[in-house]
């Protein structure tokens, strides 16, 4: 089975590539793609993790830079590791790549609140319910709430 693996960027998209290592057997799969998807119209740069200012970065240069960190996580695991980055929408060219790759389950990170996913679109919301692969949605790990004060 090939399998695609979204990243954003973010801490939470690592993680659910940490998620598919954990939980999917590496004999099942014959091959991960990890793609990255820079939008032309973005408004804010692709995550990462440092404190360049917006001036000196190169959404591309992010982006590569995101693909290869999510590929380092899954290099050692056993099946072949290729990296890829497209642009346009990240929802469209995800579910494109998923499509050209013939893959067998997409993975990807969601972080979005409901207010979030219905005023802005959700990129997992929406490759969730046009994917014709199975979708693994990895939601990050539920927020403590501070202790109530007495």
């Amino acid at each position: 089975m090939h399998v695609l693996v979204a990243t954003d960027g973010s801490r939470q998209s690592h993680d659910a590539a940490k998620f598919l290592r954990k939980t999917v057997a590496a004999k099942t799969v014959t091959k991960v793609s990890v793609v990255a998807v820079v939008s032309p119209l973005a408004a804010v740069p692709f995550a990462t993790d440092d404190d360049s200012s917006i001036d000196e970065m190169s959404f591309r240069a992010s982006a590569e830079k995101a693909v290869l960190s999510v590929a380092a996580e899954l290099t050692d695991w056993g099946p072949p590791v290729s990296t890829h980055v497209y642009g346009g929408s990240p929802a469209n060219e995800i579910l494109k790549a998923a499509t050209r790759f013939g893959s067998g389950l997409i993975v990807l990170a969601s972080s979005s609140t409901r207010t979030q996913a219905v005023l802005m679109g959700s990129v997992a919301n929406k490759v969730l319910n046009q994917a014709t692969a199975p979708v693994l949605v990895h939601r990050p790990a539920a927020r403590k709430k501070p202790a109530k004060k007495k």
